[in-house]
């Protein structure tokens, strides 16, 4: 998925078909702001199925 998401809130800007997930339940996941950022800076994660 495609997210913006700070410590000021969490938007889905586009995921594949293939995540099963509503669009709460995602933005649950990331409500914590695994990437640590707030205003200053957009970082990339990646976030994967766990082998």
């Amino acid at each position: 998925m495609i997210v913006d998401s700070n410590d000021f809130g969490q938007e889905i800007l586009g995921k594949s078909d293939e995540i099963a997930f509503t669009e709460q339940k995602l933005k649950a996941m990331i409500q914590d702001n695994p990437a640590g950022q707030g205003q200053q800076c957009t970082p990339f994660v990646l976030i994967r199925k766990k082998a």
